[in-house]
C-alpha cells in the first residue's frame, strides 16, 4: 500500500520540476535568441525566482495519477522525467513550431534507463526508435515530395526516435496513430473554423504529447480494442448513409 510519504514526495517533486519546466520555456531557443549556459541558467533561475503555479498544479496532479494509478515503482518515475520533457515540446512547439534538442535528450536519459532494466527485450527499444523515428521521417519526404513543403519537422522525428527508443514498438505506433487520429480532428475541426488555411504548418508535436500522455494511463491493447470499435461504428454509419442516398435517388 502505497502511503502519505510517496505523495508528499511526489508532490514536492512536482513543484521543483514545475518552476524549473516555466522557467526553461523562458530561456531555451528559439524564445532566446542566444543559448545560455547550465551555470547560467540555475543562477538565472535563483534569481528570478517565481512560483508558477500553472505548471507546478498540472505536475501535481499528473505526479500523483502516476503512483495512485501504476503505482510507486521505476515507471511512474521515468513518466515523471518523461513528462518534464514533454511539457516544454508542448509550449515550444505550439508557440515556436520548434523542439529543443534538450528535450530528445531528457527522454533520452529515461529511455536509456529504461533499456538496462529491460535488457533481456533490447531489441523491441531499438526497433521503436527506428520505427519511430522512420515513419515520421518518411512522412516527411513523401509531403515535401507530392506536396511541395515540409510535412513533418525534424524534430518531430527526433521526438518519436526518443519516445520510440523508451516505449518500443508497439506503444510507438499507438502513439502514431493517436497523434495522428488527434491532429486530423483539430485540422479538420480549424479548417471548418476557417482559423487555418489549407496550407498552414499545424505544429505536430502537442499531439504526440497528448498522445503519449493517454498512453501512460490507458494500456495499448484497449486503445486498440476502442479504435477498432470506432472504425466499425464510423463504417456502419456511412454504409446507412450510403444506402439512404441511393434509395431516396433511386
Amino acid at each position: 500500500m502505497i502511503n502519505i510519504v510517496t505523495y508528499v514526495i511526489t508532490s514536492i517533486i512536482a513543484c521543483i520540476f514545475g518552476q524549473v519546466v516555466s522557467h526553461l520555456n523562458k530561456k531555451l531557443p528559439p524564445v532566446v535568441s542566444e543559448e545560455i549556459t547550465y551555470k547560467e541558467f540555475f543562477e538565472s533561475l535563483s534569481r528570478d525566482f517565481k512560483i508558477d503555479i500553472k505548471y507546478s498544479l498540472g505536475f501535481l496532479i499528473l505526479f500523483n495519477l502516476f503512483i495512485y494509478f501504476i503505482g510507486n515503482n521505476v515507471n511512474s518515475y521515468l513518466y515523471m522525467i518523461i513528462s518534464f520533457s514533454l511539457a516544454i515540446v508542448f509550449y515550444i512547439d505550439f508557440k515556436y513550431e520548434l523542439i529543443p534538442d534538450e528535450c530528445h535528450a531528457i527522454i533520452l536519459v529515461a529511455g536509456i534507463i529504461n533499456f538496462i532494466i529491460n535488457i533481456l527485450h533490447w531489441w523491441n527499444y531499438l526497433l521503436g526508435a527506428v520505427i519511430g523515428a522512420g515513419i515520421f521521417w518518411l512522412l516527411g519526404k513523401l509531403a515535401l515530395l507530392i506536396f511541395k513543403k515540409d510535412g513533418m519537422g525534424f524534430g518531430d522525428v527526433k521526438l518519436m526516435g526518443a519516445l520510440g527508443f523508451f516505449f518500443g514498438i508497439k506503444y510507438t505506433l499507438i502513439i502514431t496513430l493517436i497523434s495522428f487520429f488527434l491532429g486530423a480532428i483539430v485540422g479538420g475541426v480549424l479548417l471548418i473554423l476557417k482559423k487555418k488555411g489549407a496550407d498552414s504548418y499545424i505544429p505536430f508535436g502537442p499531439f504526440i504529447v497528448i498522445a503519449t500522455v493517454i498512453l501512460m494511463f490507458i494500456n495499448a491493447d484497449d486503445i486498440i480494442y476502442l479504435y477498432i470499435a470506432f472504425c466499425s461504428m464510423l463504417g456502419e454509419k456511412i454504409s446507412d448513409l450510403i444506402f439512404l442516398v441511393l434509395n431516396k435517388n433511386s
